[in-house]
């Protein structure tokens, strides 16, 4: 990802994501967070509607920084990546993820939730890594461990996150921000 994109997301501290839901309630939401000054939102691909919404949602706010969640085959990442999102997170990792990601220069954010994982990610030049799903991974605890090994990486957290438990994750050195459903 590129540094000034890295260093936004890091002084928001917090990346909401939108997740499942219709046309209207995907920028009901969208329009109160950027009400409640949120300049980067992840919409998720998790409904028919979501794609559709969120370029509509891009064009409507061009100065909002918008990135598409829940990639999950690589034809669906090449045609979204037409639309010219600002970012692009993935709830897992693969190879041609990461190679189509750095053959064309796209800001991509993929999933880990293990060492071998996160071992691809490094060979692959990924230093900043979604943490899914956090809570069910062991939560702030396991990414406290993972720092001990991987102390050169980075992760957003995301999955089971919310007011109650986030500040356990704020707590530590390898989360630059975390990501949410329930902001």
């Amino acid at each position: 990802m590129k540094i000034e994109l890295i260093e936004s997301i890091k002084k928001q501290k917090i990346l909401p994501i939108i997740g499942k839901g219709s046309e209207i309630e995907i920028t009901n939401k969208f329009n109160r967070l950027v009400s409640d000054k949120y300049n980067i939102i992840e919409i998720t691909l998790r409904s028919d509607v979501a794609l559709k919404t969120a370029i509509k949602l891009k064009k409507q706010n061009p100065n909002i920084k918008i990135g598409l969640g829940s990639i999950k085959s690589l034809s669906v990442f090449e045609e979204v990546a037409k639309s010219k999102f600002d970012f692009y997170i993935s709830p897992g990792i693969n190879n041609k993820f990461l190679e189509f990601s750095n053959n064309n220069n796209i800001n991509f954010l993929p999933g880990v939730s293990t060492p071998s994982e996160i071992l691809t990610a490094i060979e692959y030049n990924f230093k900043i890594l979604k943490y899914f799903h956090s809570e069910k991974n062991g939560g702030s605890k396991s990414l406290k461990f993972l720092d001990e090994i991987f102390n050169d990486i980075k992760f957003i957290p995301t999955g089971g996150i919310n007011r109650e438990n986030m500040s356990s994750y704020f707590e530590l050195n390898n989360v630059i921000a975390i990501g949410s459903t329930s902001i």
